[in-house]
């Protein structure tokens, strides 16, 4: 037999678990029978399949209620143990029924004389909050679905109803794509080096976690990896910064990988003189304790100029989109510092700077 529209928003059972159902009707016989909608099965289609493959023949009865959607949906979800983005999807897929049924319970009841229906004023039927509600599932995930299905993501969407991935692994996927995508089009550009020596040079790197044992480690929220190509300890070794006999360098760095900051400092024949600490103000995830926080070495060269009265080792600024560093530590480098000044794996253009780095042309 067919099966109705609304039985198959859910996904049939398979494996071990049709396998279970199977031998429990085969030993207690078919103890709920197959409910029919409009001439087709609207509940028990596993069972309907267990009694055919077993050569049982299955006992029906007609649907007598008026909401045999909600019928399905509360039945599928009392018996099954159905995740989130299992959820999220069969919410998605069963907004527009519910705008139908809606409809033709609006229909039928026009005509019908009822003075106490005539004093209610009429609300909008809002198929994504019913869904919401019925489906027992937050907005967020409905919205993550809905986003898929317009990108054209229909293999993701199956895999996430079939639960064979969930919504954030779903997201992780993407953020990977992504990812990928960005990197590949930022190791297509060639940029020129800068010429000339400078005073001051401000240097983020682009740090390979994986060194250091946190392969999925991510600054700002632990999310996987990068969104830039990054570079080892040994390539980073290798950069020849350019710097006059008297310099000040800036040399970022998160909290899981100062072994490897001093490393490369040392490398670079500087000397460490202090720790800056920027508080982000928005906590992050780490692996042991959750990041708020982000430090930058002043290390120098020689005996550079350097006048500071007023600034501490702290620093305090809303952190905003991935490694971009907070504008209060340029407008404390142009206080304290004087020559002139590079920001080397730069994120944008500043006025008064050279800066190099791909993502500026990215952007």
């Amino acid at each position: 037999m067919e099966a109705h529209k609304f039985a198959d928003i859910f996904p049939m059972i398979e494996g071990e678990e049709l396998e279970r159902l199977k031998q429990d009707i085969k030993e207690s016989g078919l103890l709920q029978p197959i409910v029919l909608f409009e001439g087709k099965i609207l509940d028990g289609r596993n069972r309907y399949k267990a009694c055919k493959e077993i050569g049982i023949e299955p006992n029906f009865q007609e649907y007598k209620g008026e909401k045999p959607l909600e019928f399905v949906i509360s039945l599928n979800l009392k018996r099954r143990h159905l995740n989130t983005g299992q959820r999220a999807v069969i919410a998605q897929e069963v907004m527009p029924m519910l705008e139908e049924e809606a409809e033709k319970r609006k229909v039928a009841t026009q005509g019908r004389p009822n003075k106490l229906l005539e004093k209610i004023p009429t609300v909008k039927f809002h198929s994504a909050k019913e869904a919401q509600k019925i489906m027992q599932v937050n907005e967020r995930d409905i919205r993550v679905v809905k986003k898929w299905k317009e990108q054209g993501k229909e293999k993701l969407i199956k895999e996430v109803k079939l639960g064979y991935k969930t919504i954030s692994e779903g997201k992780k996927e993407e953020r990977k794509e992504k990812i990928a995508k960005q990197r590949e089009e930022l190791q297509k550009i060639n940029l020129e080096k800068p010429t000339g020596e400078y005073d001051v040079i401000v240097i983020d790197p682009p740090w390979e976690y994986e060194m250091s044992g946190f392969e999925d480690y991510h600054p700002q929220g632990n999310r996987g990896t990068t969104p830039y190509p990054t570079l080892t300890l040994e390539k980073l070794k290798d950069i020849k910064l350019p710097l006059k006999k008297n310099a000040i360098v800036w040399v970022w760095v998160t909290n899981s990988m100062f072994k490897e900051a001093f490393k490369l400092i040392e490398s670079w024949g500087l000397e460490r003189k202090t720790i800056l600490t920027w508080d982000k103000q928005i906590m992050g995830v780490g692996h042991f304790l959750r990041n708020i926080t982000e430090h930058c070495i002043l290390c120098f060269k020689g005996k550079p100029f350097f006048n500071n009265t007023k600034w501490t080792t702290l620093i305090s600024e809303k952190r905003t989109t991935h490694s971009t560093k907070p504008e209060i530590f340029y407008k404390m480098v142009d206080e304290i510092c004087a020559g002139r000044k590079l920001d080397y794996f730069a994120r944008k253009k500043r006025e008064g700077w050279d800066v190099w780095g791909n993502e500026i042309v990215i952007k």
